[in-house]
Formats: C-alpha cells, sequence, structure tokens
C-alpha cells in the first residue's frame, strides 16, 4: 500500500497541507491495522510515493475506530473552559514524539496571546489572492447548509453570522481587477480572532526547522491525526488554523515577491515569539485549536474510497 499527494487537489500555494493530509491518512491505516492485530512493515517508497507499507496477517476483522468516525472540523464558538491537569496530560501521554516531531498543548494563557496574531494572520490571508482564491474555490455554494458533502465546504459547516457570509460572498467575487469590498477580508480576522479566543486551548506540532525533507511533514499529519482523535475521545471539538502557516510558507518560498511582505514577517515573528518553551531548532508545523462545543451545523462526508484509491480496491 502506497501513500501519495493527488497532484490535482494539491493546493498550489501552500502545498504541505497536501503532505500532512496523506500524514493523517497513513496514521488512519495504521490505526486500522494496529487494532486487527496485523504486521505492518515501512518499505522503500514506490516511485511517486510519499509511503509505502505493506500489512499483513490480520488476526481479526473490527469495527472502525468510533472517534475516527466522530472526528469532525468544529467551526463554531468553544465555550472557554479551561481543561484540567489530568486531561492536559492524559493528552500528552496519547501523542509521544515521532521522529523528532513532538506534539504539545496549551491552555487558555496561550490562547489569548494568539488572539490579535491570528486575526491579522486571516485578514492577510484573505488579502492575498492566490491564497483567497483557493480558499474560497473550496467552498460550495450551491449546496444547502445542513447537506453533507463529500468535496469541498458548505457554508453551513462554516459556521458564518450574516455580515460573515457577505463578506465572503464578496471574496468570492474579487478578481485581481476587482478587489474585494473593503473590510470583507478583515470581517474575517475578526471572525478567526473570536474563534480562537473561545477554545479552551491549543494543540500545536513541531517539526524540526533544519530539513526540508516532506517526509516530515507526513509525521506532522500523523502526529495531527492522533492528536485529533485523542481530543475527540475527551469529548473535545477541534479545528486547525492554518492561515499564519501559510503565509509562514509562502514568504519563504517567494521572499520579496509577495504582497504586504512585512507585515506577514511580523506576523510570523509574533506567532513564533507565543511559543518560546518549543525546543530550539524546532517550528511550529501544525495549529489546532480545541474546547467545547455544540455540534457543528454541516458536516463534510469523507472521499468515498473509490476516489482515494487507485489500482484494485482492497478486498
Amino acid at each position: 500500500m502506497s501513500f501519495l499527494v493527488d497532484r490535482e487537489r494539491e493546493p498550489r500555494s501552500y502545498p504541505r497541507t497536501a503532505r500532512i493530509a496523506v500524514g493523517a491518512a497513513l496514521e488512519c491505516a495504521l490505526l486500522r491495522a494496529g487494532r486487527m492485530g496485523a504486521t505492518v512493515r515501512f518499505d522503500a517508497p514506490r516511485p511517486g510515493a510519499l509511503v509505502t507499507v505493506t500489512i499483513t496477517d490480520a488476526k481479526r476483522m473490527v469495527e472502525p475506530d468510533k472517534a475516527l468516525m466522530r472526528r469532525v472540523t468544529n467551526r463554531r464558538l468553544y465555550d472557554g473552559r479551561a481543561i484540567d491537569d489530568a486531561t492536559h496530560s492524559w493528552l500528552l501521554e496519547a501523542c509521544p514524539p515521532l521522529d523528532g516531531v513532538r506534539t504539545l498543548f496549551f491552555g487558555r494563557e496561550r490562547v489569548r496571546a494568539l488572539g490579535p496574531i491570528v486575526e491579522e494572520a486571516e485578514t492577510l490571508f484573505y488579502g492575498d489572492p492566490r491564497l483567497r482564491e483557493n480558499a474560497v474555490g473550496a467552498v460550495r455554494f450551491d449546496v444547502r447548509d445542513r447537506e453533507e458533502v463529500s468535496r469541498g465546504l458548505s457554508l453551513g459547516c462554516l459556521e458564518l453570522s450574516a455580515p460573515e457570509r457577505a463578506a465572503m460572498d464578496a471574496l468570492r467575487k474579487a478578481t485581481p481587477e476587482r478587489p474585494p469590498v473593503a473590510g470583507a477580508a478583515q470581517r474575517m480576522g475578526t471572525r478567526a480572532r473570536r474563534q480562537i479566543e473561545s477554545a479552551s486551548g491549543v494543540c500545536v506540532i513541531t517539526r524540526p526547522a533544519s530539513t526540508l525533507d516532506p517526509l516530515v511533514d507526513v509525521q506532522v499529519g500523523r502526529c495531527l491525526q492522533r492528536a485529533w482523535l485523542a481530543l475527540t475521545r475527551k469529548g473535545l471539538a477541534a479545528q486547525p488554523m492554518t492561515a499564519v502557516l501559510a503565509l509562514e510558507t509562502v514568504v519563504g518560498a517567494e521572499g520579496s515577491g509577495v504582497p504586504e511582505r512585512e507585515r506577514i514577517e511580523a506576523v510570523v515573528t509574533a506567532f513564533h515569539a507565543t511559543f518560546p518553551g518549543i525546543d530550539k531548532g524546532s517550528v511550529v508545523g501544525s495549529l489546532l485549536r480545541f474546547g467545547w462545543a455544540p455540534d457543528p451545523t454541516g458536516r463534510v462526508r469523507r472521499l468515498p474510497l473509490a476516489d482515494s484509491v487507485t489500482g484494485p480496491l482492497p478486498a
């Protein structure tokens, strides 16, 4: 079994997300194999693949992991309750380091510091034409709020207020010749601040800064999936917050050619300064807010297996 990036769906402006998604898919496969008592062997990757594994000798057939079935992105406002020390310790134990990639959990004090940083990052994110096009292009304006979709995001699952929906529509209609309505990107930034400040805490996945090996992103994805499942098992909602990391990637790849470069570099610097305890030589590879919240208004279904697999489907 090989895991590879679908180049047709890979975000051109932020390709790391595709490799992180591969890592999450790999972790799901390994979780299933472990529950079946199967033997897993990592092989040399086949041409074009990031990871190749051989899974054999399954001892039993089991029902899918309940946390995996319940896991969902919840973009609602959370209730801001702090997690207790026992829950914090349990989460850390459930997410051990993986090849230099570490999973850390921070509480309400870090959430308050991140509020204005996340707001600025989200505003800059939606102000960048390419990042905005990728993000808004994934939104399905053609389906009902509660309709479950397997491709893209319904408006319902975004949990937008009426003014935020108007801002999203303005961002959708923007073109290089016609910039978005003034304040539309800022409104999305304000929304992101409210989301992060309502959280009980944040989960941070750190990665070595010195390597460009794409397999590190796969390990980030595995750790992210582990953390998300651990949070789900504790009844906590979660949502990835990607704007500041996407901005950092774009600036690193394109340097001086990026609009608002100085503002982006300032917000990235402020973001990393929020986590002074991270090991020297490591950087943040993924950020997840978590907390308690009502069920999401809409859900995104997982892709049908046939749309995710090339070659013969498993029996």
